[in-house]
């Protein structure tokens, strides 16, 4: 009789160490499911502007200015194809459009190739 009573409080011991360990781990997922939630939908990605500067990446040269206090501009160079497209952002109505584009052949002659 002592050894079932023995053996019945050591599973009584297991299965409190099970249930805390199931607890933490809920409780923990929990928090990063609440987590995530909050990292998804609190701010929207906003695309961010920068003035004066350039990039290149492969063909393409990229470079920014400003046009007027509410008008910023994108340079848009295709070495590839030798075409320059300026584009204008309007922060007052919201638009990008094209403002003007070049052919870099005819601007600056077939040596240019």
């Amino acid at each position: 009789m002592k050894r079932s009573e023995e053996l019945l409080g050591n599973c009584a011991v297991q299965d409190n160490r099970e249930n805390l360990a199931i607890g933490v781990l809920s409780i923990t997922a929990t928090i990063l499911l609440v987590g995530v939630i909050l990292a998804l939908s609190g701010s929207q990605n906003q695309a961010l502007a920068f003035s004066g500067g350039n990039d290149r990446g492969g063909d393409y040269v990229m470079a920014t200015g400003q046009f007027s206090s509410s008008t910023d501009l994108v340079f848009l160079t295709d070495a590839a194809a030798n075409r320059l497209n300026i584009y204008g952002y309007d922060r007052t109505q919201r638009e990008l459009r094209l403002f003007d584009t070049h052919d870099l052949k005819k601007e600056f002659g077939e040596a240019n190739q």
